[in-house]
């Protein structure tokens, strides 16, 4: 009985020598988004003609060159220059 006492407390103690020493698993990396170069996703841009269709807030002056506040503007982008997503793929369905 002590001996089984003995090496269930040595497999625990074995355990947390690895947990606590072993290094760390690796959590997978998150997924990339497809973003252009105007700061904007894949789905602002039109797929016909890549016009984007975002906005972006720019600084808004008066006559005298103050400073007054952001403005939203349509983004000025014209086609998208991210990362290509893969393609759709139709498949009709196989009846048995």
């Amino acid at each position: 009985m002590v001996l089984e006492m003995l090496t269930g407390g040595g497999l625990i103690l074995v355990g947390w020598v690895v947990g606590r020493f072993a290094p760390a698993r690796r959590r997978p990396s998150k997924p990339i988004k497809p973003v252009c170069g105007c700061g904007h996703e894949l789905a602002y841009h039109d797929p016909a003609t890549g016009e984007c269709h975002g906005l972006k807030a720019v600084d808004k002056h008066n006559r005298y060159g103050d400073w007054i506040g952001k403005e939203q503007v349509r983004c000025t982008c014209r086609q998208y220059t991210g990362p290509t997503p893969l393609p759709t793929v139709y498949a009709p369905e196989v009846a048995s």
